[in-house]
């Protein structure tokens, strides 16, 4: 007995998943190579595999060397080398970057995707033109949650048809939709995950404003900011050492200096940016703000005290890109990115076998 319903999820399905196909492919098999890419810069960068401790006195000698390099109305954000990763990469205005060593030496300089693995970010990311790549990814992970319930749905008449397994069994049309459709039934969930973050992710600006943006004006989460800030001060108390220093005296269970922001025209705050021993976002979401003059310290963000909704929010990043620090996790990223891959191309030939019959 045939149901209206089914037949209409499997259309919907169909068209939209060869609509999407090729993009799917191109953007899972780009996001796989780049779980790797740490291991890419270690393996091609000789200053990326040398042992490093990021201690305050290691991390202050880099800063140091950042302010000696470049003028600090250009520099936009700092991301401090770890001992898993000893570069230090710098953002600075007009699209470039640099990384520096452990000693704060300039390692490479360039502008916009103009290294191997920022090209390969690039088309991942923005398929290579701008906001509009970034709005049209956005959009195609939009349509593709919706193609994966459909093909859930869709897949419940024929579900008995799993004992076929997930190697084809033929190159016939029957046998590839059915690989297809076990191997998309094993990779929904993690499919969903990995669509979701990214689509957190291409449209970060109107998605904070609808599911944080009250929560960040009210009174409560402004008052938590101010509590546990210390109540030194002084013209030296906000140079980098000592304003790491009281950074991590501040956040005293664990936490590791990240990231950083200099103080510049527009604000006259050092920012430090650190990860918390339970954190899984290795940026440095945990902020302090020292005034870089008088040396006091004026907010303290504690990312592990947040309201529940902006901690799972923030587990966006961290999940989509694998930068848990854990290999087990990356592994598992990379095993998604190639069954979505094989599942993108199943479809596609398997559509292309039913409109080329003889």
């Amino acid at each position: 007995m045939k149901f209206p319903l089914f037949s209409t999820v499997r259309t919907l399905h169909a068209w939209g998943g060869i609509t999407l196909s090729l993009l799917m492919m191109l953007v899972s098999f780009t996001g796989t190579l780049l779980v790797w890419k740490d291991d890419y810069l270690r393996l091609t960068l000789p200053a990326a595999r040398v042992a490093f401790s990021p201690t305050p006195e290691a991390l202050a000698t880099i800063g140091a060397a950042i302010d000696q390099r470049f003028d600090p109305a250009q520099v936009l954000k700092v991301y401090f080398a770890t001992a898993e990763l000893p570069l230090t990469q710098v953002i600075l205005s007009g699209e470039r970057y640099a990384y520096l060593d452990t000693e704060g030496g300039l390692v490479d300089e360039w502008r916009g995707n103009g290294r191997a693995e920022e090209w390969l970010f690039d088309l991942h990311h923005r398929l290579l033109l701008d906001n509009l790549g970034l709005t049209l990814v956005g959009a195609a992970a939009c349509a593709m949650v919706v193609l994966v319930i459909a093909g859930a749905v869709a897949f419940w008449p024929a579900r008995r048809g799993w004992r076929h397994g997930l190697l084809p069994t033929s190159s016939a049309r029957p046998a590839l939709l059915a690989t297809h459709r076990n191997l998309g039934i094993m990779l929904a969930l993690p499919l969903l995950l990995t669509l979701i973050t990214g689509i957190t992710l291409a449209f970060p600006a109107p998605l904070e404003e609808w599911l944080l943006g009250e929560l960040r004006s009210s009174e409560d989460y402004s008052n938590a900011m101010m509590d546990g800030v210390d109540n030194i001060e002084g013209d030296t108390s906000g140079a980098w050492l000592p304003a790491m220093q009281r950074a991590l005296a501040v956040f005293p269970s664990g936490a590791v200096v990240r990231s950083a922001q200099v103080p510049g025209p527009y604000s006259n705050y050092r920012i430090l940016g650190l990860q918390q021993r339970g954190e899984w976002s290795r940026n440095g979401l945990s902020l302090v703000y020292i005034d870089a003059d008088g040396g006091w310290m004026d907010l303290r963000h504690d990312a592990l005290h947040l309201p529940l909704r902006e901690r799972v929010y923030n587990t966006a990043l961290p999940l989509h890109t694998g930068r848990l620090g854990q290999r087990w996790y990356q592994v598992a990223l990379t095993l998604s990115g190639v069954g979505i891959l094989l599942l993108s191309a199943l479809g596609l030939v398997s559509f292309i076998k039913r409109y080329t019959k003889a």
